[in-house]
């Protein structure tokens, strides 16, 4: 009988063991207690392109805030120091005459500095431009190509004039509302520059042979990473908010 009883125990200790372990997987969703807010410092650097191109020579006067209403300036060389706690924290960055850059959701361990590198604000550039529409064949029926043929006026500059062309199915296509976007560059003097679109990146963006393409561009005094800009959170678009003049908006059938 004996060795009958440490069998039952045996098994009757085994299903104790397994309820135990099914109640606790049950809970493994609750949230642990919150850990402790540490303090510390975020720092950065911020770059300033001028409406000619070129980086301000004094990086000093761009305004740097959180939502939590700190704030600070930014010195000559451009770098700044706040001093937080733990959080995830949206930052700002304006100074009068630059667009301003939005930092979404950054989080901060605290405990310690960290950096925020790359931000940069420019301002809206001293030249515009007008747009043609043409369509090009190429070598694959899925490439065949809708040409971008610009006119560029105004004021040449020291540095490449940068160029940021949208386009979508949608006749109000603009800076805000688009499926796809792309940049071009052309030299300081240049007065005209001729690029495409071709069929597979104008499919990437949603949009197929046959359909109407509306295209608009835009000049900008800096590269779309020297840019003004932030994310809109609700469409995942970046939003460059430095931009030149908008020129006339084409359209034209994507060739099949």
């Amino acid at each position: 009988m004996k060795p009958n009883f440490m069998k039952t125990l045996h098994y009757l200790l085994l299903f104790i063991m397994a309820v135990s372990l099914f109640n606790c997987k049950s809970k493994q969703g609750d949230p642990g207690p919150s850990g402790p807010a540490l303090s510390g410092s975020i720092n950065g650097i911020v770059s300033l392109t001028t409406a000619n191109g070129t980086i301000a020579a004094d990086l000093s006067g761009v305004t740097v805030k959180t939502n939590k209403g700190d704030s600070t300036t930014t010195n000559a060389s451009g770098a700044w120091t706040l001093n937080e706690s733990t959080g995830i924290y949206t930052i700002t960055y304006s100074k009068q005459g630059y667009g301003t850059t939005t930092t979404n959701g950054y989080s901060f361990v605290g405990g310690g500095n960290s950096f925020i590198n790359g931000t940069s604000l420019s301002q809206v550039p001293n030249f515009t431009s007008s747009i043609t529409l043409d369509t090009m064949n190429s070598t694959s029926t899925r490439d065949r190509l809708v040409g971008v043929i610009m006119t560029i006026t105004g004021q040449s500059q020291p540095e490449a004039r940068n160029f940021f062309i949208y386009y979508s199915t949608d006749s109000g296509v603009s800076s805000t509302n688009y499926m796809g976007m792309t940049t071009a560059s052309v030299l300081p003097t240049a007065t005209s520059l001729t690029t495409n679109l071709s069929g597979s990146v104008l499919e990437a963006a949603g949009i197929l042979q046959g359909q109407v393409v509306y295209i608009v561009v835009y000049p900008s005094s800096a590269t779309a990473a020297n840019s003004s800009k932030y994310v809109n959170e609700s469409t995942g678009k970046t939003i460059y908010t430095a931009l030149g003049q908008a020129s006339n908006t084409q359209n034209i059938a994507v060739p099949q």
